[in-house]
């Protein structure tokens, strides 16, 4: 696959940061917003005191901290997120303090944009593909979490890689992928579910096993760090939250919480003044016309994504806390960075048509002179 093109989204990703930065604490945390403070808490629990129990790095007790902590099975104040992004971003905060979440934030958000080219250059030439790609990046809410610490863009990133693997045929590799992901967010274990159901619509129908027999290393580990955890190999730190009533200690699941209305879910999410899609994202609209020669040419994968995507968009149209974002859905970032692959044949189609009227032109000038 050449690489045409991988500079400049790499530059552009660099001043868009460059841009976020501008005039804003580095060094201090400011940009630790949120469920931040919780990842990075985890971090720092796992190089200092080389455990996930939290009670030590948190200040103020229940009081301050509650339902962003889990019980654990001995009684435990542990991360109520997925600890895999903490993980990885030991390095970073070992070399550079503070500073290296955002480091590693900005790292993620590169990783992100060039597998989304890369999935780009399936379909169209590197230049029409990182054009989309700064369109999805810079023209939507994405580009607001350069300053941040985010998990949703971590596991946004793990997906879309298991997502290029998938459509490379690279089935096992693209399981395995997905498979760490689930380590990542625990609704992406419906997406890899749903990707190995969709392979069996793709020839050959067999590649269904070897992304299954992938998916399993992650799921596997998943399971046994929620048994280490929490008791058992289906509880996660969303079943067992903590939370204050009276005063006393006691804990709540989230799987209580997708109890919204699915109406009132999906206008919220479209039309939210703060975290509505098109609100927040209105230059995602020039990718509609690309979905007509997606599902003509490549209707598997259009598929796949529109799967994928309307998967996520209904589930948190009924999840409670749809709207816990800074500034758009970021529930959603898997299907707006996907709408990439739309947008960059879109801008194929209006590039021909463009070159189509052009050389009608041409031919037409010597024609008229002749006359």
């Amino acid at each position: 696959m050449p690489w045409t093109g991988i500079p400049l989204l790499l530059c552009m990703v660099a001043g868009w940061s460059l841009v976020s930065l501008r005039g804003r604490e580095i060094r201090s945390g400011a940009f630790l917003i949120g469920d931040c403070p919780y990842y990075a808490s985890a971090t720092v629990s796992l190089w200092h005191d080389h455990d996930l129990n939290l009670e030590n790095q948190l200040r103020g007790g229940l009081v301050v901290h509650e339902r962003q902590l889990a019980l654990g099975k001995g009684g435990e104040w542990y991360p109520k997120h997925p600890i895999l992004m903490s993980l990885f971003s030991i390095p970073f905060y070992v070399a550079f303090g503070t500073a290296g979440f955002l480091l590693f934030n900005t790292l993620m958000m590169a990783l992100l944009a060039v597998i989304l080219w890369a999935i780009c250059r399936l379909y169209v030439s590197p230049g029409t593909a990182t054009a989309a790609v700064a369109l999805v990046v810079g023209g939507s809410f994405l580009r607001a979490y350069l300053y941040d610490f985010s998990a949703d863009v971590f596991s946004a990133m793990l997906v879309l890689g298991g997502v290029f693997l998938i459509l490379k045929r690279g089935n096992f590799a693209g399981g395995l992928a997905l498979g760490v992901s689930v380590l990542a967010k625990v609704t992406n274990l419906f997406i890899s579910l749903l990707v190995l159901g969709l392979l069996f619509f793709r020839r050959p129908r067999m590649s269904v096993l070897a992304a299954g027999a992938g998916l399993l290393p992650g799921v596997a580990l998943w399971m046994l760090l929620n048994f280490a955890m929490f008791g058992s190999p289906t509880t996660t730190g969303y079943d067992r939250t903590i939370v204050l009533q009276g005063g006393a200690m006691t804990t709540i699941s989230h799987r209580g919480f997708f109890d919204l209305p699915l109406l009132e879910g999906i206008l919220g999410q479209l039309l939210d003044p703060r975290v509505g899609i098109l609100t927040t994202s209105p230059l995602l609209l020039l990718a509609l016309p690309g979905l007509v020669p997606l599902f003509r040419r490549h209707r598997w994968d259009g598929l796949l994504f529109l799967g994928i995507s309307e998967f996520l968009f209904l589930l948190f149209s009924t999840y409670h806390w749809w709207f816990t974002s800074r500034y758009g859905p970021r529930f959603l970032m898997v299907p707006v960075a996907l709408t990439a692959v739309p947008m960059a044949l879109a801008l194929d189609g209006f590039r021909k048509t463009l070159l189509s009227a052009w050389d009608a032109r041409g031919a037409a000038l010597p024609a008229s002179r002749s006359r």
